[in-house]
């Protein structure tokens, strides 16, 4: 009995940490034509993913430059509001993997519900 009630208490004590863990996360998304970034805010980074909205959107690479150029916006309004990131951000935040994706799914459209890139940003609060 005792040894049930240890290995219960522990498995609540490790749930409850994810929970907590998962609480300190702030998912937001924004909506492009072609696509969707999902943007999860941690303690101490931005972790975005993006994905086409539909197959038709992934027959060309048009999916990738919106998906950077969401990221782009929303990277430099966090700059604006005070965090430093800890790599420069630039106009293509995914880089050249995601053109790579692109590029294979515009091959085989019928997996963009497969497809996605992603990338995180770690960064520190400017100080005033």
């Amino acid at each position: 009995m005792k040894l049930s009630s240890t290995v219960l208490t522990l498995a609540l004590g490790g749930m409850m940490s994810m929970l907590a863990e998962a609480d300190n996360q702030d998912t937001q998304s924004a909506q492009g034509d072609l696509v969707e970034l999902s943007i999860t805010l941690n303690e101490d980074s931005i972790g975005l993913s993006c994905l086409p909205k539909t197959e038709a959107a992934s027959v060309t690479a048009d999916w990738v430059v919106e998906c950077n150029s969401l990221a782009y916006s929303y990277l430099s309004a966090k700059s604006a509001q005070g965090m430093m990131f800890m790599r420069q951000i630039n106009k293509k935040p995914f880089g050249m993997a995601a053109d790579f994706i692109a590029t294979n799914l515009m091959q085989n459209p019928a997996g963009f519900k497969a497809a996605h890139i992603s990338q995180e940003f770690e960064f520190t609060t400017k100080k005033t």
